[in-house]
C-alpha cells in the first residue's frame, strides 16, 4: 500500500459539536466526590474529566456553571498537563466558557482547588471544531494534512489488498470477518459440466439437486477476456430466481458484489480478468441459476466461463462497532440500530430526539425526511450562533443582557444566568423563494411572569400572534406563497420576568422543481412553470417520455428507463437486451 501525504491550504468552514459519548469523573486526591445525573459535580478537592477517542478536531470548548463554598476560589485548569486557565468561583453560580487549540484524542482536563474547598460544578459541556471531512490534522485554520490511500482496489485494517483474506469477505470495498462454512462435495449436486467458453452474449445454465431447501451463499468465479481490461460494456447477471438477480461488470473493479479482482492469463488474443462473486441465495432442493451475459457493442469481442464455485451455508457478518451506545453497526462502521433506551440520529446514539424530529422505531427522522418539500430558513441548534442570524435586527432596545446558553443538550435564547429579555423586539426580512406555505416551531417560557398580560408577540406580514404565560409550545403553519416575508417578534414581560427560547425553527413548503406558483408539494400542484424547459409537455404539465423534471430541467432518466420519477425512481424498464441486466423498476 502506498501513503500519499498531502500538505496544502485550502478554504474551509468549521463547525462546533458537542461530545456527547460518556465521560469518565475521578477524584485525584481523594474519594470525596458526588455525580448527580451526569448534571452536577460536587467535590471537595481535586478531580478529572475525561473523555476518549475523539477524531479529527482542533479547538476545544468548555462550557459550566460553577460556585464555591467559600467567599471566593481559585480553580486551576490543566487539558493533558498544560495549564489551560485559572478560573476564580464565587458563593453564587457563575457561568465559565473557555476556549484552546487542542487535538489529542484522549482529552483529561483537571480541575485544581485546595482539599478544604468544596465546589459544585453543575452543566458541564465540551464541545470541538471539527476538521473537514478526509482531512486528519487542522490546527492552523486549514485542512494542515489529508491522508490519502493509493487503492483501487480492497481495504483491510488499513491496508490495500488484492483479495481479502481468509475469515473475511468483501463488502463494498471493505474488508468484513464472517465465518463461512463450506458445502463439502458440492460438484455432486452439480448435473452439468462447467469447463465451456461462452461468448459475451450467450447464456448458461447451472442446474442443482440438493437434499432440502436451505439459505446459503454462492461463490462463483469467472474468467473473463476481452480487448480492454477496463470497460463497462461487457455485463454478466447471475440470475437466481425471479427478482433475485445480480450484474457484474467484470471489467469494471467496482466491489459491490465482487469479491477480488485479478489478472489472469490472457487467451484468444484477449485480455484475461478473473473475478469473483459472492451471493445471498435461498437455494431450493431442485434449483437452476441462470447465468447469462450482454455486450453492448457488438464490435467488443469477449468471452467468459466459469472457473470454479463454492457453497456456503447461512453466515453471519460481523462488523467492528466502535460507536458509544450502538449495538448493531454496518461494514464502514456506521451505527444501524443502538442499544435499548437509545435513539439513532445522525449516525450517533443519543437518549432523546432532537424536537425538530419524529420519533420512530427508535429512529429520530428529520422533519424533512418525512416531509420532503420542508426547507429550513432558521434552525437554532448551537450556542455558537449569534442573534441577528436567529431573529435579525433589534427593533427596540432596552439594553437588556440576552445571550445564548446550552444545556441538556438544548440550545436557549435569553437563558444565560445573567439574562433579562423582558421588552426587546427583533425584525428579520427572509427571502423565502417558491412555496405555499411557511411555518414557525418554538418553544417559550415565561420565567417568573407575575401577570395575565405578560405575553410574547410575533407577526408575519402584519398578522400579529400573542403567546401567554400558559402556552409553552408554538407550530404555526399559514398559507404564504410570497417571495418577501417580514417577521416581527419580542418580549412583554413585566417586574422580573423574562422570555426563553428554545428549539426556534422556521421553514417554507417548496414547490416542485421549475415551478413558479403552486399549492402543494407535488408537480400536479403547480399552476405555473417556468417558460422554455427543454423536453417539457406544457399541456400535460410534465417531462416527455424518458425524462424526469429536476430543479435544473428535464432530465433524462437513468439508462435502460423509459418511464421514471427521478433518477432511482424507474417506473418501467424499456423492452430492450440491456432493461434487462441494468434496469430494476421501483416496486
Amino acid at each position: 500500500m502506498q501513503l500519499i501525504f498531502l500538505f496544502f491550504l485550502i478554504e474551509v468552514s468549521f463547525s462546533w459539536n458537542p461530545i456527547l459519548s460518556s465521560r469518565i469523573i475521578e477524584s485525584i486526591d481523594n474519594e470525596n466526590i458526588i455525580i448527580e445525573e451526569d448534571y452536577q459535580i460536587i467535590a471537595e478537592g481535586s478531580f478529572t474529566i475525561s473523555y476518549k477517542g475523539l477524531q479529527s478536531y482542533r479547538e476545544l470548548y468548555l462550557m459550566f456553571d460553577a460556585k464555591t463554598n467559600n467567599t471566593e476560589s481559585e480553580i486551576l485548569i490543566l487539558v493533558n498537563g498544560v495549564r489551560r486557565n485559572i478560573i476564580k468561583v464565587q458563593g453564587e453560580y457563575k457561568e465559565f466558557q473557555i476556549r484552546f487549540q487542542h487535538q489529542a484524542s484522549d482529552v483529561v482536563i483537571q480541575m485544581r482547588i485546595d482539599e478544604q474547598t468544596k465546589v459544585e460544578i453543575r452543566n458541564f459541556n465540551m464541545f470541538v471544531q471539527e476538521c473537514p471531512k478526509d482531512c486528519k490534522y487542522c490546527l492552523s485554520g486549514s485542512c494542515d494534512l489529508s491522508l490519502y490511500e493509493d487503492c483501487d482496489q480492497l481495504r483491510y485494517k488499513g491496508t490495500c489488498v488484492e483479495e481479502c483474506p481468509e475469515g473475511t469477505v468483501a463488502e463494498f470495498n471493505q474488508c468484513v470477518q464472517v465465518g463461512l462454512k463450506e458445502i463439502e462435495q458440492v460438484k455432486s449436486f452439480l448435473q452439468e459440466e462447467l469447463s465451456t467458453i461462452q461468448k459475451f452474449g450467450e447464456q448458461k445454465l447451472l442446474k442443482f439437486n440438493f437434499d432440502n431447501d436451505f439459505n446459503g451463499q454462492l461463490e462463483i468465479v469467472f474468467n473473463c477476456y476481452s480487448k480492454s481490461k477496463r470497460n463497462d460494456d461487457q455485463l454478466i447477471k447471475v440470475d437466481f430466481r425471479k427478482g433475485q438477480t445480480q450484474v457484474m461488470y467484470p471489467f469494471l473493479n467496482s466491489y459491490v458484489n465482487l469479491q477480488s479482482y485479478k489478472e489472469c492469463k490472457p487467451q484468444y488474443e484477449l485480455e484475461c480478468v478473473q473475478v469473483k462473486g459472492l451471493f445471498d441465495v435461498e437455494f431450493k432442493k431442485q434449483d437452476q441459476i441462470l447465468i447469462d451475459s450482454y455486450s453492448k457493442r457488438l464490435e467488443q469481442i469477449g468471452y467468459w466461463e466459469v472457473e470454479s464455485f463454492k457453497i456456503y451455508n447461512k453466515s453471519k457478518r460481523l462488523y467492528d462497532c466502535n460507536i458509544e451506545n450502538c449495538s448493531q453497526c454496518s461494514y464502514n462502521n456506521i451505527c444501524q440500530q443502538c442499544q435499548d433506551h437509545f435513539h439513532l440520529f445522525q449516525g450517533l446514539c443519543i437518549k432523546k430526539c432532537p424536537f425538530y424530529t419524529i420519533q420512530e422505531n427508535n429512529r429520530c427522522i428529520n422533519l424533512h425526511e418525512n416531509q420532503p418539500d420542508l426547507k429550513f430558513l432558521v434552525k437554532l441548534e448551537s450556542p455558537f450562533q449569534d442573534l441577528p442570524q436567529i431573529f435579525g435586527q433589534i427593533t427596540f432596545d432596552l439594553k437588556e443582557q440576552i445571550s445564548f446558553r446550552y444545556e441538556n443538550q438544548t440550545t436557549f435564547i435569553g437563558g444565560g444566568l445573567l439574562d433579562r429579555w423582558r421588552r426587546t423586539t427583533f425584525s428579520k426580512q427572509l427571502n423565502l423563494g417558491r412555496h405555499y406555505a411557511i411555518r414557525i416551531m418554538f418553544n417559550i417560557s415565561l420565567e417568573n411572569s407575575t401577570s395575565d398580560q405578560d405575553s410574547f408577540i410575533f407577526s408575519i406580514d402584519g398578522k400579529t400572534f400573542k403567546v401567554l404565560n400558559n402556552q409553552t409550545y408554538v407550530d404555526q403553519t399559514l398559507n404564504h406563497n410570497k417571495n418577501i416575508l417580514n417577521l416581527n417578534l419580542g418580549c412583554k414581560i413585566s417586574s422580573n420576568g423574562r422570555c426563553v427560547v428554545s428549539n426556534y425553527y422556521f421553514m417554507t413548503m417548496k414547490c416542485s422543481p421549475l415551478c413558479q406558483s403552486c399549492t402543494g408539494p407535488s408537480q400536479s400542484d403547480c399552476k405555473i412553470f417556468e417558460p422554455n424547459i427543454d423536453k417539457f409537455d406544457y399541456k400535460n404539465f410534465k417531462c416527455q417520455d424518458g425524462y424526469y423534471l429536476s430543479e435544473y430541467g428535464c432530465k433524462r432518466c437513468s439508462q435502460g428507463c423509459q418511464l421514471c420519477d427521478s433518477q432511482n425512481k424507474c417506473l418501467k424498464c424499456q423492452d430492450t437486451k440491456e432493461a434487462e441486466f441494468i434496469c430494476k423498476p421501483y416496486l
